[in-house]
């Protein structure tokens, strides 16, 4: 339990704004003890802790931090803003290298949206153009693209990577919800943006406004629930690797704080239809990643998923379960949670023939505006 304990003191006194001398009048000792308190040097009588919880008005699980104090100010993720995906180029490079089969795509265009003409695309929070590369090639010749992304990083790297690959289209730098509507496109899409959101109506309200009518909208993101039970790694127990039972409270406290929603993809198709998205559907991406040894690009696979899945338990660890306790988890279940990221990491890395398989639950809803 020790290695749990984050006592709250300093925290508590300032909410309070009152001085170590004060507290420490109050309980019958010096100022200079509760400086060691807080400082995590020395921890209070067993005895000394119901009175500090008293005198706060919280309990003593609040106080030693295992709990998280109610009516603390929630600190948001803020994934909304230009600075957050401004440090995630390589998270998102790598990420997105596992995302699709190229065959499944073109299904999806041929046989399901039945585009066999020239089309306008318009994609997002593009990002650094990945979906418009992968996307372009498989469309009737003649059509267009436009990215538009509100970070300066990730729209430098866009246009760069139009231009390797030859597409024909623009990466723009601005918010989209901002964005002028004096054209209108024959296809309005947006992948991995709404889980990020705290509400995807006014993004996909939008996006309704951009199309043309009868224009295709789609809708692109991973349940983070199927995400977190998606991951098979060999020689590890599948309960280990699936066990996210404080993660389901950091996903609601999210949610509830208008910070993220992470089951954006299960609600999507509701807001469609709400808004009068007309013949409403939604399919599974049928990839599924499989890495074995026997891969000539082994060793690049492996490498894309170490980044793509520690790149948020790189900072010190004591910063995220603080933030993961201020969204909603005990500082058990945080610390816990982190410690089985690094489990995870650190054995895909020292086992150089590991073979593991993960699905991210990646659901693709779409519809057509009337």
């Amino acid at each position: 339990m020790q290695g749990n304990i984050q006592l709250q003191l300093a925290k508590l006194r300032r909410t309070k704004k009152i001085t170590q001398q004060e507290l420490a009048e109050y309980v019958g000792t010096t100022y200079q003890t509760i400086s060691k308190w807080e400082n995590g040097v020395t921890m209070p009588d067993i005895t000394v802790l119901p009175v500090l919880a008293s005198y706060f008005q919280v309990s003593v699980d609040e106080l030693l931090g295992l709990v998280p104090l109610r009516g603390e100010e929630f600190l948001p993720e803020e994934t909304d803003s230009e600075e957050f995906w401004n440090r995630r180029l390589e998270y998102l490079q790598s990420s997105r290298r596992e995302s699709w089969n190229r065959d499944y795509l073109q299904f999806l265009i041929e046989k399901v949206w039945k585009l066999h003409e020239p089309v306008s695309v318009l994609d997002c929070g593009c990002g650094y153009g990945y979906m418009g590369c992968l996307l372009m090639p498989l469309l009737p010749e003649g059509s267009d693209y436009t990215g538009i992304d509100f970070a300066e990083t990730l729209v430098e790297q866009g246009k760069k990577m139009l231009q390797r690959n030859q597409v024909a289209g623009e990466i723009w730098q601005g918010d989209f919800l901002s964005m002028e509507e004096t054209k209108h496109y024959d296809v309005v899409l947006c992948q991995s943006v709404l889980r990020h959101l705290g509400d995807s109506k006014p993004f996909i309200k939008k996006m309704l406004r951009m199309a043309k009518k009868g224009g295709l909208l789609v809708c692109i993101d991973s349940n983070r629930e199927l995400e977190c039970s998606g991951l098979y790694v060999e020689g590890m127990d599948y309960g280990f690797l699936c066990e996210h039972k404080g993660l389901i409270k950091h996903w609601q406290t999210e949610y509830e704080n208008g910070s993220r929603d992470y089951a954006a993809a299960m609600r999507n198709a509701y807001v469609m239809q709400d808004l009068g998205v007309k013949n409403v559907q939604v399919r599974m991406n049928d990839r599924v990643s499989f890495v074995t040894p026997q891969e000539e690009d082994y060793s690049n696979r492996k490498e894309n998923f170490l980044q793509s899945n520690s790149t948020w338990y790189h900072e010190e660890n004591e910063a995220v379960v603080e933030r993961l306790v201020n969204h909603g988890m005990t500082r058990e279940e945080a610390e816990a949670h982190c410690q089985r990221e690094k489990v995870i990491e650190q054995y895909v890395e020292t086992h150089e023939k590991v073979r593991y398989t993960q699905c991210k639950g990646k659901m693709i809803t779409f519809g057509y505006k009337e």
